[in-house]
């Protein structure tokens, strides 16, 4: 299954200008997407995966 730009931008709460900007001018901050002619895709178990990879400081209580 794949997500659209918009649909990352709405998921994530960030503008799709953003992803926009980011998808040309810094790629390595987004997940691996596709790019099929002028349409971006992104892979919905990849950005599963990037998500994962972001979280940073997280404490488990016991």
């Amino acid at each position: 299954m794949y997500i659209t730009s918009k649909q990352l931008a709405l998921r994530w709460g960030i503008s799709p200008s953003t992803i926009a900007s980011d998808i040309t001018r810094n790629p390595a901050k987004l997940p691996p997407f596709i790019r099929l002619g002028r349409a971006i895709r992104f892979p919905v178990s990849e950005v599963e995966a990037w998500e994962r990879q972001q979280l940073t400081n997280i404490q488990i209580s016991r």
